[in-house]
């Protein structure tokens, strides 16, 4: 496909050259904005590993490499209609372009260049409005950025004396109560099958809670397992484990790449809820990140009072739809009016 001086060429994550995976690399590593590990090549390629239909537009300008357009098609209709969705569905915290910052492409434009007719997004992040592109319904995301120090345990510069104390007597209570503390950063021993609890726990969390279950498809868990072995720079798996005595407090399973984590999948124990173990968990991973070179946690979509005790950094995420004006694009895009008025 050819546009203004763009070509492109649609290819599956596994087809991908070892040129462009190395220009996509150096991207995700170099440009900030597209620090965070949802934008690597290698999440891509661990999606689409599960099974899903993942497509990889990768834009030229004189046989140069300008960026990359990673989608997928939710099933074997929207791959008819050409109706696309960020790779990862609702379960990814950050969607959009990979290109230099001062790359520019309308949406109209990137539609055409990747083959779609419709694409429906959320979570594309404030700094992707750089390249043209653009979305509604502004949703805060917040994040945590750490002191700089990796020889000793540290906090976030925003936590308050009240809120650290106050942690910290519930953690005395839960050594009392339960008996030793200990915390694995990034848990090595039994790793695939301390995940597999944690899927579990998780998803018992979403029934207990009556929230939608984001792992009720297979492929996403499938997902999760396949990034369990990522080690790369620019997206590698992170599973954080919390006991007391012999009893399991909490667990989180994330991503990190060019010092960023990504918080994405943390679950507790219901039954020791009093000593608040999702606190407690996130207060041992904020203690020893910086020991690990995480500069910043990032809590993805979502501006709660108890995610404000503990964050100083705050950005805007999108959502929205691009389309062009064919019949399947108009028909797709009436689809899913109708299953939004029906919660569908």
């Amino acid at each position: 496909m050819q546009t203004n001086f763009l070509t492109s060429k649609i290819v599956h994550p596994a087809n991908l050259d070892s040129n462009q995976i190395k220009c996509w690399e150096s991207l995700s590593s170099t440009q900030t904005h597209l620090f965070s590990p949802f934008l690597s090549v290698h999440y891509i390629c661990a999606v689409a590993a599960s099974g899903v239909d993942v497509r990889v537009c990768v834009l030229y300008q004189n046989d140069v490499i300008q960026g990359f357009f990673p989608y997928q098609f939710k099933n074997w209709w929207s791959a008819l209609v050409r109706a696309a969705e960020p790779v990862g569905g609702e379960m990814t915290d950050y969607f959009g372009l990979v290109a230099h910052k001062d790359f520019h492409i309308s949406s109209n434009q990137l539609l055409l260049l990747a083959e779609l007719n419709h694409m429906l997004f959320s979570h594309l992040d404030e700094s992707q409005l750089c390249y043209g592109l653009s979305g509604e319904q502004p949703r805060t995301g917040l994040r945590i950025w750490l002191n700089a120090s990796e020889t000793e345990p540290t906090y976030p510069s925003s936590m308050s004396h009240k809120y650290l104390k106050d942690t910290e007597r519930r953690e005395r209570q839960l050594l009392r109560d339960i008996g030793p503390i200990a915390f694995e950063f990034n848990a090595q021993e039994d790793r695939r099958d301390k995940l597999q609890y944690l899927i579990a726990q998780k998803r018992s969390q979403y029934q207990r809670t009556s929230t939608e279950d984001a792992l009720v498809m297979t492929w996403k868990q499938d997902a999760l397992l396949y990034l369990l072995s990522s080690k790369f720079a620019t997206c590698s798996a992170v599973l954080s484990h919390l006991m007391a005595g012999d009893q399991w407090v909490a667990s989180h399973f994330g991503i990190m790449g060019n010092g960023v984590l990504q918080y994405w999948f943390p679950v507790y124990n219901p039954e020791l809820s009093k000593y608040a173990p999702g606190r407690l968990l996130l207060h041992h991973i904020c203690k020893e990140a910086p020991m690990h070179h995480v500069r910043v946690i990032d809590r993805g979509e979502g501006d709660t009072p108890s995610k404000r005790e503990i964050t100083n950094d705050d950005h805007q995420f999108y959502r929205g739809s691009w389309h062009n004006k064919s019949a399947s694009s108009y028909l797709t895009r009436g689809v899913q009016s109708v299953r939004w008025r029906f919660g569908i």
